[in-house]
Protein backbone atom coordinates (compact mmCIF):
# COMPACT_ATOMS: atom_id res chain seq x y z
CA UNK A 1 0.00 0.00 0.00
CA UNK A 2 1.38 3.84 -0.97
CA UNK A 3 2.15 5.89 1.89
CA UNK A 4 0.17 8.83 0.91
CA UNK A 5 -2.95 9.14 -1.63
CA UNK A 6 -2.09 11.97 -3.28
CA UNK A 7 0.89 14.22 -4.65
CA UNK A 8 1.84 17.53 -6.48
CA UNK A 9 5.07 17.86 -8.42
CA UNK A 10 5.91 21.17 -9.64
CA UNK A 11 7.95 22.34 -12.82
CA UNK A 12 9.91 25.32 -12.55
CA UNK A 13 9.52 28.51 -14.84
CA UNK A 14 10.93 31.58 -12.92
CA UNK A 15 8.17 34.49 -12.67
CA UNK A 16 5.70 32.00 -14.49
CA UNK A 17 5.36 30.21 -10.93
CA UNK A 18 2.76 32.36 -10.13
CA UNK A 19 0.59 30.03 -12.41
CA UNK A 20 1.26 27.49 -10.25
CA UNK A 21 -0.78 29.10 -7.21
CA UNK A 22 -3.59 29.63 -9.45
CA UNK A 23 -3.62 26.01 -10.27
CA UNK A 24 -3.75 25.57 -6.64
CA UNK A 25 -6.34 27.94 -6.15
CA UNK A 26 -8.52 25.67 -8.22
CA UNK A 27 -7.33 22.39 -6.36
CA UNK A 28 -8.35 24.21 -2.93
CA UNK A 29 -12.32 24.94 -4.72
CA UNK A 30 -12.12 21.39 -6.00
CA UNK A 31 -11.27 19.70 -2.33
CA UNK A 32 -7.85 18.21 -4.01
CA UNK A 33 -5.10 17.92 -0.94
CA UNK A 34 -1.78 17.03 -1.38
CA UNK A 35 -0.72 14.81 0.87
CA UNK A 36 3.07 14.95 -0.30
CA UNK A 37 4.90 17.40 -2.57
CA UNK A 38 8.30 18.12 -4.77
CA UNK A 39 9.38 20.65 -6.52
CA UNK A 40 12.32 22.54 -8.76
CA UNK A 41 13.35 25.65 -9.35
CA UNK A 42 10.32 28.17 -8.89
CA UNK A 43 8.13 25.25 -8.20
CA UNK A 44 10.54 24.00 -4.78
CA UNK A 45 9.15 27.68 -3.92
CA UNK A 46 5.78 26.85 -4.64
CA UNK A 47 6.19 23.38 -2.97
CA UNK A 48 8.02 24.32 0.36
CA UNK A 49 5.65 27.35 0.44
CA UNK A 50 2.21 24.94 -0.35
CA UNK A 51 3.82 22.14 2.55
CA UNK A 52 3.97 25.36 4.80
CA UNK A 53 0.39 26.26 4.74
CA UNK A 54 0.57 29.17 3.03
CA UNK A 55 -2.13 29.90 0.88
CA UNK A 56 -2.18 29.91 -2.84
CA UNK A 57 -3.20 33.71 -2.91
CA UNK A 58 -0.93 35.03 -0.34
CA UNK A 59 1.93 33.09 -2.89
CA UNK A 60 0.98 34.79 -6.26
CA UNK A 61 1.10 38.31 -4.24
CA UNK A 62 5.10 37.11 -2.49
CA UNK A 63 5.76 36.95 -6.01
CA UNK A 64 3.40 40.03 -7.07
CA UNK A 65 5.32 41.95 -4.99
CA UNK A 66 8.69 40.68 -5.58
CA UNK A 67 11.60 42.77 -8.13
CA UNK A 68 14.03 40.09 -9.36
CA UNK A 69 16.96 42.96 -9.12
CA UNK A 70 16.48 42.45 -5.56
CA UNK A 71 17.90 38.75 -5.92
CA UNK A 72 20.81 39.66 -7.79
CA UNK A 73 23.81 39.72 -5.39
CA UNK A 74 26.68 41.43 -7.35
CA UNK A 75 30.01 39.39 -7.08
CA UNK A 76 33.10 38.91 -8.44
CA UNK A 77 32.71 37.02 -11.89
CA UNK A 78 33.54 33.08 -10.68
CA UNK A 79 30.66 30.32 -11.44
CA UNK A 80 28.12 32.93 -12.10
CA UNK A 81 27.22 36.43 -13.04
CA UNK A 82 25.10 36.54 -9.29
CA UNK A 83 25.79 35.65 -5.75
CA UNK A 84 22.28 33.82 -4.50
CA UNK A 85 22.79 35.46 -1.04
CA UNK A 86 19.88 37.84 -1.63
CA UNK A 87 17.58 34.81 -2.59
CA UNK A 88 17.96 32.95 0.33
CA UNK A 89 17.67 35.91 2.62
CA UNK A 90 14.31 36.40 0.60
CA UNK A 91 13.49 32.17 1.38
CA UNK A 92 14.04 33.00 4.65
CA UNK A 93 11.64 35.42 5.12
CA UNK A 94 9.18 34.57 3.50
CA UNK A 95 9.19 30.64 4.42
CA UNK A 96 7.59 30.08 7.62
CA UNK A 97 10.13 27.04 8.57
CA UNK A 98 13.45 26.21 8.82
CA UNK A 99 13.88 23.00 7.79
CA UNK A 100 12.50 20.73 5.26
CA UNK A 101 11.66 17.94 8.05
CA UNK A 102 9.58 20.14 10.69
CA UNK A 103 6.97 20.67 7.35
CA UNK A 104 3.29 19.70 7.77
CA UNK A 105 3.35 18.18 4.64
CA UNK A 106 6.75 16.56 3.18
CA UNK A 107 8.53 18.16 0.41
CA UNK A 108 11.10 17.29 -1.58
CA UNK A 109 13.52 19.93 -3.02
CA UNK A 110 15.25 19.38 -6.27
CA UNK A 111 18.55 20.60 -7.62
CA UNK A 112 21.07 19.32 -9.31
CA UNK A 113 25.20 18.86 -8.62
CA UNK A 114 28.11 19.87 -10.66
CA UNK A 115 30.46 17.36 -9.29
CA UNK A 116 28.40 14.06 -9.40
CA UNK A 117 26.70 15.19 -12.83
CA UNK A 118 23.56 13.42 -11.26
CA UNK A 119 19.51 14.89 -9.86
CA UNK A 120 19.78 15.31 -6.29
CA UNK A 121 16.32 15.27 -3.76
CA UNK A 122 16.31 17.02 -0.54
CA UNK A 123 13.70 16.34 2.14
CA UNK A 124 15.76 17.00 5.28
CA UNK A 125 18.13 20.25 5.86
CA UNK A 126 17.53 23.95 5.86
CA UNK A 127 15.04 25.18 3.42
CA UNK A 128 15.97 28.37 1.80
CA UNK A 129 19.75 27.78 0.37
CA UNK A 130 18.36 24.01 -1.03
CA UNK A 131 15.25 25.97 -2.32
CA UNK A 132 17.97 28.68 -3.50
CA UNK A 133 20.32 25.81 -5.24
CA UNK A 134 16.92 24.23 -7.54
CA UNK A 135 16.82 27.69 -8.63
CA UNK A 136 20.17 29.07 -9.45
CA UNK A 137 19.85 29.33 -13.04
CA UNK A 138 23.39 28.30 -14.43
CA UNK A 139 26.09 31.02 -15.40
CA UNK A 140 22.84 33.73 -13.58
CA UNK A 141 23.50 32.58 -10.38
CA UNK A 142 26.35 31.10 -8.54
CA UNK A 143 26.45 27.62 -7.82
CA UNK A 144 25.20 27.12 -4.20
CA UNK A 145 27.18 25.07 -2.04
CA UNK A 146 25.73 22.98 0.37
CA UNK A 147 27.48 19.87 2.25
CA UNK A 148 30.86 20.25 0.03
CA UNK A 149 29.29 20.68 -3.13
CA UNK A 150 28.05 22.99 -5.52
CA UNK A 151 24.57 22.89 -6.72
CA UNK A 152 22.91 24.69 -9.74
CA UNK A 153 19.03 24.43 -10.97
CA UNK A 154 17.21 21.31 -10.53
CA UNK A 155 15.97 21.57 -13.97
CA UNK A 156 18.83 20.75 -15.78
CA UNK A 157 18.15 17.48 -15.18
CA UNK A 158 14.49 17.29 -13.84
CA UNK A 159 12.38 20.23 -14.15
CA UNK A 160 9.43 18.07 -13.51
CA UNK A 161 9.87 16.21 -10.34
CA UNK A 162 7.64 13.09 -10.48
CA UNK A 163 10.06 10.65 -10.12
CA UNK A 164 10.77 11.88 -6.13
CA UNK A 165 7.29 11.52 -5.18
CA UNK A 166 6.17 8.38 -7.56
CA UNK A 167 6.31 5.34 -5.60
CA UNK A 168 4.92 6.72 -2.68
CA UNK A 169 2.27 8.12 -4.09
CA UNK A 170 -1.37 6.23 -5.11
CA UNK A 171 -1.53 9.27 -7.53
CA UNK A 172 0.71 12.01 -8.42
CA UNK A 173 -0.95 15.04 -10.31
CA UNK A 174 1.95 17.04 -12.06
CA UNK A 175 2.02 20.54 -13.15
CA UNK A 176 4.15 21.88 -15.97
CA UNK A 177 5.08 25.43 -17.13
CA UNK A 178 7.64 24.92 -19.90
CA UNK A 179 7.29 25.35 -23.29
CA UNK A 180 9.14 25.20 -26.75
CA UNK A 181 7.76 29.30 -27.48
CA UNK A 182 9.59 30.66 -30.21
CA UNK A 183 11.55 33.86 -29.06
CA UNK A 184 13.96 36.32 -31.06
CA UNK A 185 17.83 36.12 -30.44
CA UNK A 186 19.21 37.91 -27.96
CA UNK A 187 23.18 38.49 -28.60
CA UNK A 188 24.21 39.27 -24.94
CA UNK A 189 25.69 36.36 -22.55
CA UNK A 190 22.89 36.33 -20.40
CA UNK A 191 20.44 35.81 -23.28
CA UNK A 192 22.31 33.02 -24.67
CA UNK A 193 22.47 31.51 -21.23
CA UNK A 194 18.70 31.85 -20.04
CA UNK A 195 18.03 30.51 -23.61
CA UNK A 196 19.81 27.56 -23.16
CA UNK A 197 18.45 26.89 -19.70
CA UNK A 198 15.47 27.20 -20.97
CA UNK A 199 15.78 24.37 -23.87
CA UNK A 200 17.54 22.01 -21.19
CA UNK A 201 14.94 22.01 -18.80
CA UNK A 202 12.15 21.55 -21.47
CA UNK A 203 14.20 18.43 -22.71
CA UNK A 204 13.24 16.52 -19.56
CA UNK A 205 9.85 17.21 -18.86
CA UNK A 206 8.55 14.74 -21.11
CA UNK A 207 9.72 11.76 -19.75
CA UNK A 208 8.80 12.33 -16.19
CA UNK A 209 5.24 13.69 -17.33
CA UNK A 210 4.38 10.13 -18.56
CA UNK A 211 5.03 8.81 -14.84
CA UNK A 212 2.30 11.15 -13.31
CA UNK A 213 -1.69 9.70 -13.39
CA UNK A 214 -2.43 13.57 -14.33
CA UNK A 215 -0.42 16.40 -16.21
CA UNK A 216 -1.59 19.75 -16.18
CA UNK A 217 0.04 21.16 -19.13
CA UNK A 218 -0.32 25.16 -18.41
CA UNK A 219 0.51 27.31 -21.39
CA UNK A 220 2.38 30.30 -20.49
CA UNK A 221 4.82 30.33 -23.58
CA UNK A 222 3.93 33.79 -23.85
CA UNK A 223 5.05 34.86 -21.05
CA UNK A 224 8.75 35.63 -19.93
CA UNK A 225 9.96 33.18 -16.43
CA UNK A 226 12.02 36.79 -15.47
CA UNK A 227 8.81 39.60 -15.98
CA UNK A 228 7.10 39.54 -12.32
CA UNK A 229 4.84 42.22 -13.56
CA UNK A 230 1.79 39.30 -15.13
CA UNK A 231 1.55 37.43 -11.72
CA UNK A 232 -2.38 37.88 -11.40
CA UNK A 233 -2.53 37.36 -15.36
CA UNK A 234 -0.66 34.23 -14.87
CA UNK A 235 -1.86 32.98 -11.63
CA UNK A 236 -5.83 33.09 -13.62
CA UNK A 237 -3.88 31.22 -16.49
CA UNK A 238 -3.12 28.57 -13.66
CA UNK A 239 -6.52 28.84 -12.45
CA UNK A 240 -8.67 28.55 -15.82
CA UNK A 241 -6.15 25.26 -17.19
CA UNK A 242 -7.07 23.78 -13.98
CA UNK A 243 -10.54 23.85 -13.49
CA UNK A 244 -10.79 23.02 -17.27
CA UNK A 245 -9.05 19.84 -17.20
CA UNK A 246 -10.24 19.04 -13.50
CA UNK A 247 -13.85 19.33 -15.03
CA UNK A 248 -12.82 17.06 -18.05
CA UNK A 249 -11.63 14.32 -15.56
CA UNK A 250 -14.96 13.96 -13.66
CA UNK A 251 -14.11 16.51 -10.67
CA UNK A 252 -16.80 18.52 -8.62
CA UNK A 253 -16.14 22.02 -7.32
CA UNK A 254 -16.74 21.36 -3.17
CA UNK A 255 -16.42 25.76 -2.94
CA UNK A 256 -17.56 28.50 -4.97
CA UNK A 257 -14.85 30.27 -6.61
CA UNK A 258 -13.36 32.94 -4.36
CA UNK A 259 -13.18 36.64 -4.80
CA UNK A 260 -9.26 37.07 -4.48
CA UNK A 261 -7.59 40.32 -3.63
CA UNK A 262 -4.24 41.12 -5.85
CA UNK A 263 -1.24 43.12 -4.20
CA UNK A 264 0.29 44.88 -6.25
CA UNK A 265 4.18 46.46 -6.58
CA UNK A 266 4.61 50.08 -5.67
CA UNK A 267 5.53 51.73 -8.65
CA UNK A 268 8.83 53.39 -8.29
CA UNK A 269 8.82 57.02 -9.28
CA UNK A 270 10.44 57.84 -12.79
CA UNK A 271 13.88 58.85 -12.34
CA UNK A 272 13.74 61.80 -15.08
CA UNK A 273 10.02 63.07 -12.67
CA UNK A 274 11.78 62.45 -10.02
CA UNK A 275 15.02 64.69 -10.82
CA UNK A 276 12.47 67.41 -12.29
CA UNK A 277 10.70 67.81 -8.84
CA UNK A 278 13.78 68.03 -7.19
CA UNK A 279 15.07 70.93 -9.58
CA UNK A 280 11.59 72.32 -8.72
CA UNK A 281 12.21 71.97 -4.64
CA UNK A 282 15.78 73.50 -5.09
CA UNK A 283 14.66 76.56 -7.55
CA UNK A 284 11.51 77.63 -4.58
CA UNK A 285 14.27 77.12 -1.98
CA UNK A 286 16.24 79.47 -4.17
CA UNK A 287 13.49 81.57 -4.93
CA UNK A 288 12.82 81.55 -0.66
CA UNK A 289 16.60 82.51 0.19
CA UNK A 290 16.77 85.58 -2.93
CA UNK A 291 13.46 86.79 -1.04
CA UNK A 292 14.52 86.64 2.00
CA UNK A 293 18.03 88.28 1.20
CA UNK A 294 15.99 90.87 -0.10
CA UNK A 295 14.35 91.92 2.79
CA UNK A 296 17.15 91.93 4.74
CA UNK A 297 18.80 94.20 2.19
CA UNK A 298 16.05 96.35 2.55
CA UNK A 299 15.38 96.60 6.27
CA UNK A 300 19.45 97.21 6.59
CA UNK A 301 19.27 100.06 4.04
CA UNK A 302 15.83 101.30 4.77
CA UNK A 303 14.87 100.96 0.76
CA UNK A 304 12.87 98.73 -0.95
CA UNK A 305 14.65 95.78 -2.96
Amino acid sequence: MKQYKIGFAFSGGGAKGAAHCGALQAFHEYGIKADVVAGTSAGSIAATLYASGVAPIDMANMFATLDFKDLLGVQKLRGGIFDTKPLVKHLRSIIPYQNLEELPIPATVVATSLERGCVKFFSEGEIAPRVAASCSIPIVYQPQKLEGEHYVDGGVLMNLPVTPIRDCCEKVIALNLHHAEVIPYKDRLTGVALRCSALMFLSNVMMEATRADTFINIDTSAYSAYDLSKVETLFHIGYNTAVKQLEEAGYTRVLPAEKLTFAHKEKKPDAVAELKLKAQEMIQKSEALRVAAADLVSKATGKKA
